[in-house]
């Protein structure tokens, strides 16, 4: 009796009992039923034998795909995280691709059910993206990254869709994330510069990123402009000089990195008098002076450039004047109106640039306080006239 009763139980637990759940796992999925059919299935794979059956596999993936499709409240609670639910669905695909010959029925709808899965989070989240719904986007898109883990596709727009949500941390996980099966894009990399700078990570850090990009593309110019950018607020003027001079020598009408070196020499001007050095200081202004000069002659309405050269030579005539305020009486009367006059020259050679400063933007009250002070230097009173009322 004890052998009968044995066997009877073998009979119900064995292969033909599993695949009996799965064929009434399958009857729910076709009735629309997920729940019994996921609680029936979920039980095929309780057996020592479940998780070897490619029908068993192919049955448990398409039930929670559609789980994983739905909407409905109640399957809310069966998938927390989206991408690990579709990475489940995934696996159960791949298991059943596993089990199966490239020939086989069962793996061709299995490769079929991987392309729609993937294909389905692409697409919600294109749709959301498009939208502007960015986070709800992120999460479609680390669907397809669940179903094809080394698709810059997905990897790229769960970035940009953080990005987007200003969710900047993210935004870098997904990107690096994709180092480690292709070389980054320029996108990506521009991306994560962007990031970190929103983020305001330390600006050490902000130029590693910049080096890793400028060794993928040694010759990208917007990354060698943020390059030195960096440097230079890092106070590393020389190594800024190097770098801006070796790509000017080989890139002499780069305007956008002349106007760059510019503003370095121009640092490095008023730093070198600062620290006692006179003559690295009138060094670096005649480079400065020339690299403005060269710079606004191609494009004689930047302001910026205007107002700044305009600035730098002021600080001459500034240097000038301080010079006459330390000189005695005595001193005053032998040389003081001379040295007057070079400041004055300075003055004069700053004020046009100053001037196209008010003309492209007539308003700018730092450009108006500027010309007051220039104008009553060189007792250009009717212009000073002009001016009253304004800064």
């Amino acid at each position: 009796m004890r052998l009968t009763i044995t066997i009877l139980f073998a009979l119900l637990t064995g292969p033909s009992y599993s695949q009996d759940l799965v064929t009434v796992a399958s009857t729910f999925l076709n009735d629309n039923k997920y729940v019994e059919a996921k609680e029936t299935i979920d039980e095929v794979f309780e057996s020592p034998d479940g998780d070897k059956s490619a029908r068993a596999w192919y049955t448990k993936g398409r039930i929670y795909h559609e789980i994983l499709n739905s909407d409905a409240p109640e399957f809310r609670k069966l998938k927390p995280d989206l991408k690990d639910f579709a990475g489940e669905v995934a696996l159960c695909y791949n298991k059943t691709k596993i089990l199966t010959e490239p020939t086989d029925n069962l793996y061709r709808l299995a490769d079929n059910q991987l392309e729609i899965l993937w294909a389905d989070g692409i697409n919600k989240g294109y749709k959301d993206y498009q939208e502007l719904k960015f986070e709800s986007a992120a999460k479609y898109f680390e669907m397809a990254q669940a179903v094809k883990p080394q698709d810059t596709t997905a990897y790229l727009y769960a970035g940009l869709s953080a990005q987007n949500a200003q969710n900047y941390q993210q935004a870098i996980k997904y990107y690096l994330a994709m180092k480690s099966f292709t070389r980054l894009s320029k996108t990506v990399y521009n991306s994560l510069i962007t990031c970190n700078q929103a983020l305001n990570v330390p600006l050490e850090e902000r130029l590693d990123m910049i080096e890793e990009a400028l060794f993928e593309y040694p010759d990208h110019l917007p990354y060698i402009a943020e390059e030195v950018r960096a440097l230079i607020r890092l106070n590393k003027f020389e190594e800024a000089e190097s770098r801006l001079n070796t790509v000017l020598n080989r890139i002499p009408n780069n305007y956008e990195l002349r106007l760059r070196r510019a503003d370095l020499f121009d640092r490095i001007f008023k730093d070198a008098y600062a620290n006692g050095l006179p003559e690295r200081s009138e060094k670096y202004f005649e480079m400065a002076s020339e690299d403005y000069e060269i710079y606004l002659d191609k494009y004689p309405k930047d302001f910026t450039a205007n107002y700044n050269y305009a600035v730098m030579i002021n600080e001459q005539a500034n240097r000038v004047y301080d010079r006459i305020n330390l000189m005695s009486e005595e001193e005053y009367v032998i040389s003081g109106k001379n040295t007057e006059e070079v400041g004055h020259n300075w003055t004069r050679k700053a004020l046009p640039y100053m001037e196209m400063c008010r003309k492209i933007k007539p308003d700018d009250p730092g450009t108006i306080r500027a010309l007051k002070v220039f104008y009553e230097r060189l007792k250009m009173t009717d212009k000073l006239a002009e001016l009253n009322g304004k800064g």
